[in-house]
């Protein structure tokens, strides 16, 4: 099974950050603007927290705070589960599962290099069964 460094490979290393001190307004525009689902979150240039769709809902919405003067830092998700580069897709996926996040930080030697999502899983699951089901097929049609 495929490790992220190759899904990364795929789809490129770019990480969006904020700064704890940003906004939530500031995040969602950022999510909205990205077309993304999270924003690794940093202060003084060090990962400390992860902002989702999900933080925002949960966090501000139900809870009544105003995007305008919340701070990231105080509803992001501070427990972050992170992963290496070659981590396998499937511990990915029971790690996701789990733990019920569908973002993961990718570390190699202390260093961000890259963000998995869920999707990024799913749709290279997917890929990889398009592959085995017209591999069986092409068999199949010459046996």
């Amino acid at each position: 099974m495929k490790t992220v460094r190759e899904i990364l490979d795929q789809k490129g290393r770019e990480v969006y950050t904020i700064d704890a001190e940003e906004s939530v307004l500031d995040a969602i525009k950022m999510l909205a603007d990205k077309g993304i689902g999270a924003l690794v979150v940093q202060k003084d240039g060090k990962t400390v927290g992860l902002f989702s769709e999900r933080d925002y809902t949960c966090k501000v919405v139900l809870t009544g705070k105003r995007s305008e003067n919340t701070p990231v830092g105080d509803i992001m998700s501070q427990k972050l589960l992170v992963v290496h580069p070659d981590t396998s897709i499937q511990d990915c996926m029971v790690l996701m599962t789990e733990k019920r996040v569908r973002h993961l930080p990718v570390v190699e030697d202390g260093q961000l290099v890259g963000l998995v999502s869920i999707g990024d899983i799913v749709k290279d699951i997917i890929t990889e069964q398009q592959v085995v089901i017209e591999q069986l097929e092409q068999y199949i049609y010459y046996s």
